[in-house]
Order: C-alpha cells, then sequence, then structure tokens
C-alpha cells in the first residue's frame, strides 16, 4: 500500500457515542444503514458483514442502548419490513475498526462457531518487529485486579498471531495480521509484548484517556455454511489510519 499519493485530510475520531437508553446516534459520518450502504461490505439472505466504525460497541449495554452496531442493525431491518435475529459471530474493541460479521439466525452463529474464522488486521505500530515476518505466541491472561485488561503470563490461554510488515513511515509501521486464537485484546497484547504497541493505544502503550488506536479489521473468510463456498470478504484502511502513516508521528 502506497499512501504518498493520497491527499492530506484533518483527523476525525468519531468516539463521540452517546450513552444512555435509547440515545439517538450521532456519529459523525455514520447515518442510518438504509442511507450509508457503503457501511454493507456484504448481505444475503443469512448474513450482514458490517464495516464498522471506531469509536462505536458492537452490543447495547447497561449505559450505552441505541447507538450501537446491534441497534443500527435492529433500524436497519426494521426500516425494510424485515423480522430477523441479530446474532454477531465476530466482535471488535470499541476503538477498533472493521468487519464485523451478523448471522440473520441461531443456527447459522451456531454453525460458524464450528469453523476457524479467517480473521485478518492491518495495525498501525509505533515502531516495528526486527524480522520483517513472525508468530507471536506468548500466553495471555487477565491482568490481576482488572477486569479490562489483558497481560501475558505463563498461566495464560494459547495465543497465534501472525504478522507481517508491509510498510515503515517514520515513527509508525503498517503491520498485517492473522489471527489464529480469538483472545481479547490478542493483537494490542502480543505487539505491545513484543515492542511495537499499537498506534494511539493509551491502555497498553503510553498511558492516556483511551481513544482510537490503530488497529482495523479487513479481511474475514468463512466457508458459508447454506451455499459451501468459501466467502471473504476485505474492507480498506480507514482514512485516519492513512492519515496517521502519512504523518508518521507516534505522539
Amino acid at each position: 500500500m502506497n499512501f504518498s499519493s493520497l491527499s492530506s485530510k484533518p483527523l476525525s475520531f468519531p468516539d463521540g457515542t452517546p450513552k444512555g437508553p435509547g440515545a439517538i446516534p450521532s456519529l459523525t459520518g455514520w447515518p442510518p444503514l438504509r442511507e450509508n450502504p457503503g457501511a454493507i461490505c456484504y448481505e444475503d439472505d443469512f448474513f450482514l458483514i458490517l464495516n464498522k466504525p471506531a469509536g462505536m460497541l458492537v452490543h447495547p449495554t447497561a449505559r450505552e442502548d441505541g447507538s450501537t452496531l446491534w441497534n443500527y442493525v435492529r433500524r436497519y431491518y426494521d426500516s425494510q419490513g424485515l423480522s430477523l435475529g441479530i446474532h454477531p459471530v465476530s466482535r471488535l474493541d470499541r476503538f477498533t475498526s472493521g468487519l464485523v460479521i451478523f448471522a440473520k439466525y441461531a443456527s447459522l452463529q451456531a454453525a460458524l462457531s464450528h469453523q476457524s474464522l479467517l480473521k485478518e488486521y492491518l495495525a498501525v505500530t509505533v515502531g516495528a518487529p526486527p524480522a520483517r515476518h513472525g508468530i507471536l505466541e506468548d500466553p495471555i491472561a487477565r491482568k490481576e485486579g482488572s477486569i479490562i485488561e489483558r497481560e501475558v503470563r505463563p498461566d495464560g490461554k494459547p495465543c497465534r498471531t501472525e504478522y507481517e510488515v508491509l510498510e515503515r513511515h517514520g515513527d509508525l509501521s503498517l503491520v498485517q495480521c492473522r489471527l489464529y486464537t480469538g483472545r481479547t485484546h490478542q493483537v494490542r497484547v502480543h505487539f505491545a509484548h513484543a515492542g511495537f504497541p499499537l498506534w494511539q493505544d493509551h491502555l497498553y502503550g503510553a498511558p492516556g484517556e483511551q481513544a482510537r488506536h490503530g488497529l482495523h479489521a479487513w479481511r474475514v473468510g468463512f466457508r458459508h455454511p447454506r451455499t459451501g463456498r468459501w466467502l471473504e470478504i476485505t474492507t480498506a484502511l480507514p482514512e485516519d489510519l492513512r492519515e496517521a502513516l502519512r504523518e508518521g508521528k507516534a505522539r
């Protein structure tokens, strides 16, 4: 990927998700799905795959119900008069962008749970590993005293992340990674432990209030349970991460 030819635009992180029951979505540049077909990366009678913006939760919570990706899907179905289930197959952190798979029936969600899904990310990292290609296999566990943070620990669960450095831009690098396990914060923890944390990951890198960090789920793939064919969907690196790479500064 070469970003040198792209025009410079101001950084804009859509992290102003409203809170509270029934809150009206107000994420910048994210209209209702019926008016935003570009956010739908794939749809058939069985699955819906969306490109989630950074700053949006996937699931409703007690404090945040009305502005999550689940709510957007619900309104999308309602606008078309569809009575379908909303069954997330994949999940992303609030400040990670990219592809999220929803099954329209619980049986299909269960079918995919028995598959090893293809999951690939593009990461913007501070620094880069010395080797262009490698595999990180440090076990990951919940950090004692925290309900959110994870850490590498000998008694943690087995993990496997394969990576390839694609480009270097000043202080930053663009790294493609494939997950063979699905631990919470796996890429973030593995890369930070190896010495090249994600750009603006203030939980595992430089301390601070967490906001948009350099991680984008760009490719998913699976064997379609109904058609039997291999389905593979990709989405481009968002403009805010391209801009970060053009600037090439850790901040």
